[in-house]
C-alpha cells in the first residue's frame, strides 16, 4: 500500500503543502471552511496525519519528561511519597498536555545509565539528590530538577534545580524534640544507599566517616541532611545508627527486631522516613509495646497514614514538590530555579517524656 502525504492531498486539492500541514498543526491559519475540507479529502485520500517521530525531529522537542528512580518502577506505584509527588507532578504535565516517562537506573548499575542517554525527553526530574542518572542527564544538557538540596554540609550545591525543604534545620528540631522530652538513648533508622539490599549494620557517631562512606559510594545524600541534623539535635545522646535496608515500612521492621531485642533498648527511635518509621511501630506492637508510652517514634514526611497512626514527625508539602518540579521543567524563564518549601514538626502521640 503506497502511504498517503501531505504533497499528495495538496495537489489533488490545488492547495500548497504549507496548507494541509496548517489544517494538521496550525488550524487558526486556515479558515474554518478551508481546513475542514482538507480533514474531509485526507479521510477519503487514507491519510493519517503527521508522522509525530519526523515533527519531533523538526522541532528538537518531545513535549514527555521523565522521572527517574533508583528502585524498581513497582516502587513508584507502592510508596506514599512517591505516589503523592506523582499525582501533582501529573496533574500539571496533564495541564500542559505533555507526557512522563518514568525511568528505573538502580544505583551502582552503569549498563542502566544507558537509558538516560537515550531517553527521548525534554527534561528529568529525580526525588533523590545527586545520583549517576542526573549526572548523566546533565551532561546530555538536560534539564534536571531534584526534590532534595541532596549534597552533604560544606560541598558545593547541586548543579541543578531543585525544589526541597531544609532537611538538616528539620531534622535538628526533631533531634532537640526528643532532647527537651529526656531522651539520651536513641536509635536512627537510615536506609542503606545501596537500594534493594537489605542491610542491619549499627554505627555510632565517632564512627560516622563509614556512614558517610556508604552514602558517597554512590554519590547522592538525598538523607545524609538528615543524620547529621538529628544528631547535632539529640547532642550528647548516646546515638546508635541503624542503616536498614531500602525505604520500606518491612525494613522498618527489621531494623525494630534489631534494636528492641537487645538487652538495652532506645528509649526513642528516629527513621529518616514515615514509611520506616511505621514499619517498627508494627514490630513495637508485635512485641506488645506502645509507641510513645514504651518507646518514642518520630518519622519524616507526614504521609497520610500518620496522623491516624499518631506518629510524631516533620510535615513536608509533597504535593507542592511534585507540583513545582514540574512547572520548573516546562517553563525554563522562571527566574526561582532553586525553591526551599517550609517544614513543620508535627507532634503527636508516639513521643512523650522519659518514664
Amino acid at each position: 500500500m503506497v502511504k498517503v502525504t501531505q504533497q499528495d492531498i495538496a495537489k489533488v486539492m490545488g492547495v500548497s503543502v504549507m496548507t494541509v500541514s496548517n489544517a494538521f498543526n496550525r488550524p487558526d491559519q486556515l479558515s474554518a471552511d478551508l481546513r475542514r475540507r482538507v480533514l474531509e479529502r485526507a479521510v477519503k485520500m487514507g491519510y493519517t496525519g503527521p508522522d509525530a517521530v519526523a515533527r519531533q525531529l523538526r522541532s528538537g522537542r518531545t513535549n514527555t519528561f521523565a522521572v527517574v528512580f533508583e528502585e524498581r518502577l513497582s516502587y513508584a506505584f507502592s510508596d506514599p511519597f512517591s505516589v503523592v509527588w506523582l499525582t501533582a507532578f501529573s496533574e500539571v504535565m496533564e495541564a500542559r498536555r505533555a507526557s512522563i516517562m518514568l525511568l528505573s537506573v538502580p544505583a551502582g548499575d552503569t549498563e542502566a545509565l544507558s537509558a538516560i542517554q537515550d531517553a527521548a525527553v525534554d527534561g528529568i526530574a529525580g526525588l533523590c539528590g545527586d545520583q549517576p542518572a542526573m549526572v548523566r542527564a546533565r551532561e546530555r544538557g538536560l534539564p534536571t530538577v531534584y526534590c532534595t538540596m541532596g549534597h552533604p554540609l560544606g560541598a558545593e550545591p547541586l548543579a541543578g534545580d531543585y525544589v526541597a525543604i531544609d532537611d538538616y534545620a528539620a531534622a535538628v528540631e526533631v533531634g532537640q524534640h526528643l532532647r527537651r522530652l529526656g531522651h539520651t538513648r536513641v536509635s536512627l533508622l537510615v536506609e542503606t544507599a545501596h537500594r534493594g539490599q537489605a542491610v542491619l549494620r549499627e554505627y555510632r557517631p565517632a564512627e560516622l566517616s563509614g556512614l558517610v562512606a556508604v552514602y558517597d559510594s554512590v554519590g547522592y545524600f538525598d538523607t545524609f541532611h538528615r543524620v547529621r541534623g538529628v544528631l547535632d539535635g539529640l547532642g550528647d545522646a548516646d546515638v546508635t545508627i541503624v542503616v536498614a535496608g531500602a525505604n520500606s515500612r518491612a525494613s522498618g521492621q527489621a531494623a525494630g527486631a534489631l534494636v528492641l531485642d537487645r538487652a538495652l533498648p532506645p528509649t526513642a527511635v528516629v527513621a529518616v522516613s514515615d514509611v520506616m518509621a511505621l514499619g517498627f511501630m508494627d514490630a513495637c506492637r508485635q512485641r506488645g509495646l506502645e509507641p510513645g508510652r514504651d518507646v518514642s517514634v518520630v518519622g519524616f514526611d507526614d504521609l497520610p497514614e500518620s496522623a491516624a497512626a499518631g506518629l510524631t514527625t516533620i510535615h513536608q508539602p509533597v504535593r507542592d514538590k511534585g507540583r513545582l518540579a514540574a512547572e520548573l521543567l516546562l517553563d525554563p524563564e522562571r527566574t526561582e530555579r532553586r525553591i526551599i518549601l517550609p517544614h513543620e514538626l508535627i507532634v503527636r502521640s508516639s513521643t512523650r517524656p522519659v518514664a
